[in-house]
Formats: structure tokens, C-alpha cells, sequence
């Protein structure tokens, strides 16, 4: 679920009422592997993420649409063999089945507040669903439904998924399949700079369930108006100063964006000293050349400097903003895997 976090808290925060289908079984080929999730909205006129690739998403809103009328989960399967011919199917051929039910927070709104609040601050847990009653473990704290806090059998088996690091699962339990869904905060791309690239960038990262937040201390960039797909966050301020609100992780990405000393190198100080998942600067080589003296100058080894992709981006070829930005946006796909 968090990889469409991004988009679907501010359906939590509104109290939007909408179910939440999660892809438990596939087999190749499938265009969507298991833990893949679509929210739909109640009316069904407004959904997020996906299931497939696209060939049985209406089958499946009609379904979530019937499981926020009664409370009821509701399991569906598409692939060879699934039903009758003129049923929906996949057109790659490949087999799901998908597992849909309301969200948990609609039941109880504490419990939604606190999955919120695990994923806004970076945390990591596991949300465990079962018979329409929902618990949430964060390290050895149980919260939610009380009966099934009482099943020492399942926070057992929760607790052990958990430690092992798991995605999404389903298992049977007392005859009822039980899912066990890790949450942790989607990846992160910060990208200074609010310039033409960046507009661009920020559109495909988005795209691909990114947090996006954008840093730029010059005020005629950092325009809301100025992006048609806007960032999760958009801070006028120097990089030195934004990125102190943060907790740079493993996962978390920089886009350097500005190709201007004075901006790029503050937040290339800061990633640097961080487990950054990926690094990266425009500009040409020579540039670079220029940018690794500097970052020299700060006390980084050749090791740490190394680290940073410059020029950025993926050689395709890329000559447009839009082009160049997903050049950027291929290389960070590529070395976050």
C-alpha cells in the first residue's frame, strides 16, 4: 500500500470511505505481482494504483464497490480456467487472484490514524487482516480489533513475518485466509532545483509512486503553478536548511538538479553523509570534474564520491527537458532495484 501512499493519505485524511484490492496470488506472466494494490473510492469514480495492467480493473471496482456496501471481503480470480469465457480474463495469459476489502481505518478510524502516522513518519509495520477485523504491529505494539489481538496464534505468526522482512501474504487461519501486509513509507526523490527538468521529473516519479519533494530557495521556481503534476512538497529554502526536517534513509533518492554550486553542493553534503540509495547531479563532465574538487575540499574520499552519477542520467539520447527527466527517472529506477 505505500507505494500509492503518496496519493492515497489524503483520501485518510478526508475520511474518503474506499476498499483496498490487493493482488495475493500470480503466476507468469502477470502484469502486476503479489502485494499490488488498486484503492477504490466508494462510488467507484475515482481509484488509485492498479491490479493488472489494466484489462480487469473494472471487474474489480465493481467489486469494491459492493464489498464498502455490506463490510464483506471478497476474493476474484482472473487467468485460464477462472471462470466462464465471456468473464473477464488477462490478456497476458498469466493468473491472479485478488483479495478485496474496505479499508481498515473505515472500521476503526484510530487504527487508521495510526497507519497513517507509521507511514508519514517513515516507520515500518504490519497491518494483518482477518474476518473483517484488522490489528496493526509496530515493533512488540498490537493495536487494533480486540478479538484478534487475543490470538496469540496469529500475532505469533505476524510477529515472525514481520522479522522476516516479508511484503504482502495471505495465509489461511481458523479456515479463513488471514493478510499479512508490511507497510513501510514509500521511496523518496528529492529533487533541488524547480526548474524545466524538474517539472518533468517530478511527473514520472510520481508516476511510479515516488514521494516527490522539490527544494529550491529561489522563489520564481519554487511555484506550485509552475508544475502540472504538483510535488508532495515544494519548500523555498536553501537545501541545507529543508533537508533538516528530514531523516535521510537508505531508500531515499537526490536529484541535483539546479546546476549551480551554491544549491546543488548543500545537498549533495547532505546525501552524501547519508545511506542514500542514489545520487545524482546534472551537468556535463567537465562540471563534474569541477564538483568533485569542491566535495573534496568538504573531506569526501574518492569511495564516498563515487557514489555520485554524473552527468545524470541514462545515455538515451535525451535532448528535451521532458527526455532528460526521464533519463533521470530510467537511471533511478535501475539502481534502486
Amino acid at each position: 500500500m505505500q507505494e500509492i501512499w503518496p496519493q492515497l493519505k489524503h483520501w485518510v485524511k478526508d475520511g474518503v470511505p474506499f476498499a483496498v484490492a490487493t493482488v495475493v496470488e500470480a503466476t507468469r506472466p502477470s502484469p502486476r505481482g503479489v502485494g499490488s494494490v488498486l484503492a477504490v473510492r466508494s462510488d467507484g469514480d475515482a481509484f488509485i494504483g492498479s491490479v493488472s495492467a489494466g484489462c480487469v480493473e473494472s471487474e474489480v471496482i465493481e467489486a469494491a464497490k459492493a464489498c464498502l456496501v455490506d463490510g464483506q471481503a471478497r476474493w476474484l480470480t482472473f487467468g485460464p480456467d477462472s471462470g466462464f469465457p465471456w468473464e473477464v480474463s488477462l490478456s497476458c495469459g498469466g493468473r491472479i487472484r485478488v483479495r478485496i476489502e474496505p479499508f481498515a481505518g473505515l472500521a476503526d478510524p484510530d487504527l487508521g490514524e495510526r497507519i497513517s502516522r507509521l507511514l508519514d513518519v517513515q516507520e515500518r509495520g504490519l497491518l494483518v487482516s482477518h474476518n473483517g477485523g484488522h490489528f496493526l504491529l509496530e515493533h512488540d505494539n498490537i493495536r487494533g480489533a480486540e478479538e484478534l489481538v487475543k490470538s496469540t496464534g496469529l500475532i505469533q505468526k505476524a510477529k515472525e513475518h514481520y522479522r522476516e522482512g516479508g511484503g504482502t501474504v495471505e495465509v489461511e487461519w481458523e479456515g479463513v485466509p488471514a493478510l499479512l501486509r508490511v507497510l513501510s513509507r514509500p521511496k523518496r526523490l528529492f529533487v533541488v532545483g524547480a526548474a524545466h527538468i524538474a517539472i518533468h521529473l517530478v511527473g514520472f516519479a510520481r508516476s511510479l509512486g515516488f514521494e516527490t519533494i522539490v527544494i529550491d530557495p529561489r522563489e520564481s521556481y519554487a511555484r506550485e503553478d509552475r508544475f502540472p503534476n504538483p510535488p508532495d512538497a515544494l519548500i523555498c529554502e536553501w537545501p541545507k536548511q529543508a533537508l533538516e526536517k528530514y531523516s535521510i534513509t537508505g531508500s531515499d533518492c537526490l536529484a541535483a538538479m539546479t546546476h549551480d554550486p551554491k544549491i546543488d553542493d548543500e545537498a549533495l553534503d547532505v546525501f552524501l553523509r547519508s545511506d542514500s540509495e542514489y545520487i545524482g547531479a546534472l551537468g556535463s563532465r567537465k562540471s563534474h570534474a569541477a564538483r568533485l574538487k569542491r566535495m573534496g575540499k568538504l573531506g569526501f574520499k574518492d569511495d564516498s564520491l563515487s557514489r555520485i552519477h554524473a552527468p545524470i542520467g541514462l545515455d538515451i539520447g535525451s535532448e528535451t527537458p521532458a527526455e532528460i527527466a526521464l533519463s533521470v527517472m530510467a537511471e533511478i529506477v535501475k539502481k534502486s532495484h
